[in-house]
């Protein structure tokens, strides 16, 4: 990690030093309740579906208050698993193919409304909870996004999706490879090998919820939470799509901050490891503003109502100088936090379309001609500020299968290029009000719909920039902009012409992104042009039972850059992490991977209040 820290101002360094012993002295409940973290999320997150959080904003929010067999260790220098909801890790068979999970017995429900357990605190978490939460994701009937994950990887199971989608199927059908043995023990049994199986369990996908919750509020149960997290979600305070609000779950079981021996040496170096062994969470209150508008985030952060936040891009000269916070900053505390992401953004195009899509003879080439037309370096600059790498496939650095030489041959800006791909496809270059523009032979226009993929200042800007382009070789762009779940229920229902996203590594394994462009798993699947190359899908299947090792890196290699001659997808960058943090916010630590770190992170009301005077000082 690397962290760009600078002394205290002295005002509040002395302040913070003659009370640090007083706050530290003890840690009551109370102390705990009147804390509260503010957090932000950059777009609308989408209604509360485990089986449907495909998205980084709709996680965000359900780790929060719900929990997985396993999490990541949060202060580790690489990303290890470590049971959360499992009582220690599996037993697994000779074959590697049967996985036998314990289920801890002090993790329960939690309901703030009483609707579904009228006490409040609700039953324990049962091992059927994972088979229903998994028989979800291959409920035809619910069109998870997550399904991709176990789609013919456990006995039985694509069978009974099969059978359920025939109308001969209940959730009540057993499954071969998924049994509840009783409460406190799930047998998954695999019909192939599975190396990122335990991975999958740290996912939302897999996140244990009660089926009463189903049953008691029916279609609407998708706005409620009963999760078993140390978090439950205040319906009363929050406001759906702009601010959501978690309190401590009372009676919460006994979880502690990491033991010294699972900080890593970063984390120690950062001094992270003064909270070793306190009982979780620390902080009473967890609240995620919706903010989409970088200035209103900007403000936000300077006023102290956010503990932390990335930079807009309308700021990022203003707060950073020479790779270091501006030292007006510094002085009063702040500090940059800077970090590389196992990330990739990427447009998409949706391959069904009849123009720009398989369908289409010359779709190839049209596609091609998208990619020479767009100068990724400028976007790099323009809306990444530098801090970010040109990707040249999907796979990130860091992970096996990522090749540093390599180099897309497509992907360079070249206009004239662009120019003659287009003409190659059938079309002919001529005038009109709008510019010259390329024209079918039936006289048609050249055109392409940007489906944008938020409703902010920025999300118009990244329109724009592209409409600029694209018209310059010739191509009519509508620009379409909505909320961020209204693009990805276009994208889930196949009609989103062309867009672009992000994605960051659900688990850290090259798998991960190369799933991205397998056939089965197309949209409402993570696969969101719905490409489907058979060559492709061979090789795959192949490396995805492999063991970690330089064949399967070798193999990862080679389908990282199959793709790049369709141009379904185009690889754009890989991101780099700038965030500021208020001083006040203890225990922060860069996690790439999972989420459900607020348990872990603290905040110094004392300092805060300080800190905020200091900035209203600096800002007049």
């Amino acid at each position: 990690m690397t962290r760009t820290l600078r002394p205290l101002a002295p005002m509040v360094a002395l302040v913070a030093i003659a009370l640090a012993a007083g706050l530290s002295a003890c840690s009551t409940g109370s102390d705990v309740d009147a804390k509260a973290l503010n957090n932000v999320l950059p777009a609308k997150p989408k209604p509360f579906d485990p089986a449907n959080a495909t998205d980084l904003y709709t996680n965000t929010i359900l780790n929060v208050a719900y929990e997985g067999l396993f999490q990541y260790k949060y202060l580790t220098d690489t990303y290890e698993l470590e049971p959360l909801l499992a009582d220690g890790m599996p037993v697994v068979s000779a074959d590697g193919l049967a996985y036998t999970f314990k289920i801890r017995r002090d993790a329960f429900f939690y309901d703030p409304q009483k609707e579904v357990f009228p006490q409040g605190k609700g039953r324990a978490v049962k091992a059927s909870d994972f088979v229903f939460a998994l028989k979800r994701l291959a409920d035809p009937a619910v069109k998870s996004g997550g399904w991709w994950l176990f789609s013919g990887f456990i006995q039985g199971l694509d069978d009974w999706a099969a059978a359920m989608k025939a109308g001969t199927a209940t959730y009540d059908t057993p499954v071969a490879g998924l049994r509840a043995e009783d409460d406190q023990t799930l047998v998954v049994t695999l019909v192939k090998p599975y190396p990122q199986i335990l991975y999958a369990f740290a996912m939302g996908f897999t996140f244990a919820y009660p089926p009463e919750l189903l049953a008691t509020y029916g279609e609407d149960w998708i706005n409620h939470m009963v999760g078993t997290g140390p978090y439950y979600f205040d319906e009363l305070d929050s406001i759906l799509g702009t601010q959501y609000v978690f309190k401590r779950t009372p009676g919460w079981r006994n979880e502690t901050y990491p033991a010294l021996a699972d900080i890593g040496p970063r984390a120690r170096a950062a001094g992270l490891d003064q909270d070793s062994g306190k009982r979780l969470p620390l902080v009473g209150t967890v609240n995620y503003h919706v903010i989409q508008e970088g200035s209103t985030q900007w403000l936000k952060l300077m006023t102290g109502e956010l503990d932390s936040s990335g930079i807009p891009t309308e700021q990022f000269d203003r707060a950073v100088e020479n790779n270091e916070l501006a030292p007006k900053f510094r002085a009063i505390g702040l500090w940059l936090d800077i970090n590389p992401r196992l990330d990739v953004t990427y447009d998409f195009f949706n391959m069904e379309d009849p123009v720009w899509g398989a369908p289409n003879p010359n779709g190839t080439l049209l596609r091609l001609a998208v990619q020479a037309a767009i100068p990724r370096d400028q976007i790099i600059k323009i809306f990444y500020n530098n801090a970010a790498l040109a990707a040249q496939t999907l796979v990130p650095p860091g992970l096996g299968g990522y090749d540093p030489t390599w180099k897309n041959p497509n992907a360079d800006f070249n206009p004239e290029k662009a120019r003659t791909l287009i003409a190659q496809a059938g079309y002919v270059f001529r005038d009109s009000p709008q510019g010259r523009r390329a024209y079918a032979p039936d006289g048609t226009v050249l055109s392409l719909t940007y489906e944008a993929s938020g409703n902010s200042t920025l999300s118009k800007e990244w329109a724009e920039f592209y409409k600029k382009y694209l018209n310059d070789v010739g191509i009519e762009v509508e620009i379409v902009l909505q909320d961020f779940p209204t693009f990805l229920s276009k994208v889930d229902q196949h009609v989103a012409q062309f867009g672009g996203l992000g994605w960051g590594a659900d688990y850290p394994d090259a798998q991960n992104f190369l799933q991205l462009q397998y056939g089965p798993n197309a949209a409402p699947g993570p696969n969101n042009a719905n490409y489907s190359n058979p060559a492709y899908d061979r090789l795959y299947e192949r490396a995805a039972v492999m063991q970690p090792g330089p064949e399967r890196d070798a193999l990862y290699t080679e389908l990282s850059r199959m793709q790049a001659a369709d141009a379904a997808f185009l690889p754009k960058s890989h991101r780099l992490s700038y965030r500021i943090i208020h001083p006040w916010l203890r225990n922060y630590f860069f996690r790439d991977v999972g989420a459900g770190y607020d348990k872990y992170r603290d905040v110094d009301p004392v300092l805060k209040e300080v800190t905020i005077r200091e900035l209203a000082s600096a800002a007049r």
